[in-house]
């Protein structure tokens, strides 16, 4: 849709002209937690990110062992040709793949902590909103991949594994892949604006 002729008032608009990118991409960073001030999610909450403190490391002391990732659990408590679905290769080599990426994840939150570490403030940020976002929507996919048939249940069905919550998960991660920007819309940014790369036509 196009307006012509609009004129809105200079008391309307934010910074200088021309500035209204810069001006997008700061909205954008606080909802992508990379921004300096009130900070909304899920539920209404309002986090402050200048006042959020880290804590500290939880003991492991009197835990018998790590709580064991979700798909190898949910593999175990499937079943697939009358076999619990974990002695899958084929599956089984996914699952090794998503945990894989779930660690580098961590790594990444690592050094993203690390200050000055990053020539590109705005970087480290979008980077792990687009791997994550994409992450939990391939984890839900392969975790539907898993429950077989048993997938298409409902969650108020008592048969459906795990309360049905990885279908409500899979259909729940495209708003993820959206907001903040889309994946598509990270990827130019990161391509042109953080690494210099020619735009595309």
């Amino acid at each position: 849709m196009f307006f012509d002729d609009l004129e809105i008032p200079d008391a309307y608009r934010l910074d200088e002209v021309g500035k209204g990118w810069d001006v997008a991409m700061t909205t954008l960073a606080h909802e992508r937690r990379a921004g300096e001030f009130e900070i909304p999610v899920s539920g209404g909450q309002i986090q402050r990110a200048e006042n959020k403190k880290k804590q500290p490391p939880k003991s492991n002391k009197g835990q018998q062992k790590k709580k064991e990732y979700p798909l190898v659990t949910l593999a175990k408590n499937t079943h697939r040709n009358g076999k619990p679905t974990i002695l899958d290769p084929v599956l089984r080599d996914k699952i090794m793949q998503a945990l894989s990426v779930s660690m580098a994840i961590r790594q990444h939150r690592r050094v993203r902590n690390v200050s000055g570490i990053v020539d590109s403030p705005q970087r480290m940020a979008m980077q792990e909103k687009l791997i994550i976002s994409e992450y939990v929507q391939d984890v839900a996919a392969l975790a539907m991949e898993i429950e077989g048939p048993s997938s298409t249940l409902y969650v108020a069905d008592d048969r459906a594994p795990e309360a049905g919550k990885w279908p409500l998960s899979y259909l729940s991660s495209f708003g993820g892949t959206i907001a903040g920007g889309s994946s598509e819309i990270q990827r130019n940014i990161l391509g042109e604006r953080v690494l210099g790369l020619a735009k595309t036509k």
